[in-house]
């Protein structure tokens, strides 16, 4: 049965895929990622008619103030960006190289399960299933956290588009969600807001370290900056938004400082990725030269 399982598996990592497998993926990425489109322009310029107090993409945004609410136009521009990519990531599952096919059909399933969740989301953001949508961001970060740390070492055009940005993307809406479900601006929930922060803080922070990653970071630079400007024009007597600006700086230097590390061919903490016996080996012919 666990045998069975482990082959029709879409979550599972192989070497090799089948046509019918390819195929499949072939046609769902594109569909998943054209539903997410279509549903977020609609929803961003009409209401639904189905509830009566139903409400725009970013109307919500507007008539439900948080310490975690962010702009819209960083936040549109972060959305235009990782679409766009994710266009790249599309084209390695057409691509007549057989080992790009097989790297981007490893996450795959992961890919078209998170665009399924966003539509999911954002159906029940419109219609103020706040809770409900809580929920779906819940399971899509464990989804997302899942292919994060199992899938080490892609390709930027697959890990930005199909890992990093989604996954930043589900961690801030995690917070922002639940502050919209929380509900109301009292000063207690503000001070709450002010401490979740950190932790928001914490959770990014250790993945660019542990992982050495700046996609990740740049992605969560960007939405920081968003959070850090909403917070500005909310309400500028406050700690939110200098903490979030102050979150942003240490995102984006984390995120430089590990694109160095990396091109050093170092880890985040700046050890050396080569190990001393390969070090020695690539040396021994300089050293018998001399």
């Amino acid at each position: 049965m666990a045998n069975r399982v482990h082959a029709y598996s879409p979550f599972v990592r192989r070497e090799t895929y089948g046509r019918n497998a390819i195929v499949a993926y072939r046609v769902l990425a594109p569909i998943s990622w054209l539903l997410v489109v279509v549903f977020g322009i609609y929803y961003s310029a009409h209401r639904p008619g189905d509830v009566p107090d139903g409400r725009r993409v970013w109307e919500q945004v507007q008539l439900n103030p948080t310490p975690f609410s962010q702009s819209t136009v960083v936040t549109g521009i972060f959305w235009i960006i990782l679409l766009l990519s994710q266009l790249g990531y599309i084209s390695q599952l057409y691509s007549r190289d057989g080992a790009k096919v097989t790297v981007a059909a490893n996450v795959a399933g992961y890919f078209i399960l998170n665009n399924v969740f966003v539509v999911s989301f954002i159906l029940l953001w419109v219609r103020n299933h706040f809770w409900s949508a809580e929920v779906i961001d819940i399971a899509n970060l464990v989804s997302q956290g899942i292919v994060y740390w199992n899938y080490h070492d892609l390709p930027a055009i697959v890990h930005l588009p199909a890992v990093a940005g989604p996954y930043a993307w589900t961690l801030t809406t995690l917070f922002w969600n639940g502050a919209v479900a929380v509900g109301g601006e009292s000063t207690p929930k503000r001070l709450v807001a002010n401490v979740l922060i950190w932790g928001y803080f914490l959770f990014g922070q250790g993945h660019i370290a542990k992982r050495n990653d700046p996609l990740y970071g740049y992605s969560l630079s960007l939405l920081t900056l968003s959070l850090a400007l909403k917070q500005v024009s909310i309400k500028i007597i406050s700690l939110q938004w200098i903490f979030a600006f102050v979150i942003f700086g240490v995102f984006l230097v984390s995120s430089f400082h590990s694109s160095a590390a990396r091109y050093k061919n170092r880890n985040f903490f700046l050890t050396s990725l080569v190990e001393p016996e390969a070090a020695d080996r690539e040396r021994q012919p300089l050293l018998s030269d001399e």
